[in-house]
């Protein structure tokens, strides 16, 4: 064997690693899974407000299509459409922070931020877990978030501001 058939074969050899070391990166990047964090949570006297954010880091895209609330054998899915969450006026200029609703979009590469509403949540008491039901990319999830982030009142009305002003 001569020197250029040994290197022709080591040549081949490299160009198939290449091949599928690209193969499997690829596939590795389409497939990453989108990840929930619960930011902070709100309780009013009938709705439970809950800051997510979800990040997308695969190639393609993702959807949240469908999130529920779940406690005390109970299932609530999020509100269906946006509520108003804050309401400010700035110099005769009115402006509102609306709720997210579901479906939510997430572009490859990159992370969302939404405010969702569960209307009508009765009897709920605010512990330092939160099982919430979610469907991303047609597969159903049930996860147990822990909550680090109880806002009260005053910290609510601080959070839909940055809310407001960065969205």
């Amino acid at each position: 064997m001569t020197f250029y058939e040994k290197l022709s074969g080591a040549i081949a050899l490299a160009a198939l690693l290449l091949s599928l070391y690209s193969a499997i990166s690829t596939y590795h990047e389409k497939h990453i899974k989108t990840k929930l964090f619960v930011r902070w949570i709100h309780k009013t006297p009938t709705k439970l407000n809950v800051s997510l954010l979800i990040s997308n880091m695969s190639s393609r895209p993702a959807t949240l299509t469908k999130i529920f609330l779940k406690y005390d054998d109970k299932v609530i899915e999020s509100s269906w459409y946006t509520a108003r969450l804050l309401t400010q006026t700035v110099d005769d200029v009115e402006t509102i922070c609306w709720s997210d609703v579901t479906p939510i979009n997430i572009p490859p590469r990159s992370s969302s931020n939404p405010v969702l509403s569960f209307q009508n949540v009765e009897n709920f008491t605010l512990t330092s877990e939160l099982t919430l039901i979610y469907v991303i990319d047609d597969v159903e999830y049930e996860e147990n978030f822990k909550v680090d982030r109880i806002l009260p009142n005053s910290e609510m009305l601080l959070a839909l501001d940055y809310q407001l002003k960065h969205n």
